[in-house]
């Protein structure tokens, strides 16, 4: 055989061996986040945590290693930790929206209404209409007693999201809170229509 077919060979071989494992790699890495997938619906967040271990800190996941991370802390009830890896997320995507949501989530379980109310902000400075920010940010807003500041985040969420329940409940508590009782039977009334067994509004108009 001619040098330079053996040479091909080798090649190829090696080229095949290199293939083989990056594949191995790929499933390898594949099972890890089944695993973490299938502990987290089990409701075992720590092991769903610890299954991620191997991801690499600077690999092409790395950044969806922290978002899932920040979430399972989450769950597990560990906010402070979920905001750290929440906000080590923003410093490695400074565009994302997922990983300031997910410090939001983490303050409102906190109760620290305020922080809440300014991560929802700074969601809402990139995503004006961001159905999730305007919602965590409403919740803020009860948190703090902040009625006419509630009033304009539900009227922006009955504005973009006309169908939604919700939005229609924060706007009726923010005019109960104030006194406004036809305004907030409205908004209930609201509420009823478009979700007919909603039991805080039919215990308000009830009341009426």
């Amino acid at each position: 055989m001619k040098s330079s077919n053996i040479l091909t060979l080798h090649s190829l071989l090696a080229l095949v061996a290199a293939l083989s494992l990056q594949v191995t790699a790929a499933r390898a890495q594949d099972a890890v986040w089944q695993n973490s997938y299938q502990f987290e619906s089990s409701g075992k967040y720590t092991e769903a945590i610890s299954a991620m271990e191997s991801v690499p800190a600077n690999g092409p996941d790395a950044e969806l290693k922290l978002l899932r991370r920040g979430w399972l802390f989450y769950l597990c009830g560990q906010y402070d930790q979920s905001i750290r890896e929440y906000r080590l997320a923003i410093e490695r995507n400074s565009h994302s929206i997922d990983a300031r949501l997910g410090v939001a989530l983490s303050l409102l379980a906190s109760k620290r209404w305020r922080e809440a109310d300014q991560a929802a902000r700074t969601v809402l400075d990139r995503a004006p209409h961001n159905y999730t920010a305007l919602v965590r940010q409403a919740m803020a807003q009860e948190g703090l007693q902040d009625w006419p500041a509630l009033t304009r985040t539900a009227q922006t969420l009955v504005a973009d999201f006309p169908s939604d329940a919700t939005a229609y409940t924060y706007l009726a508590r923010a005019y109960a809170w104030q006194g406004k009782i036809a305004e907030a039977a409205g908004a209930y009334q609201a509420v009823l229509v478009r979700y007919p067994t909603h039991a805080e509004a039919k215990a308000y108009i009830d009341k009426k």
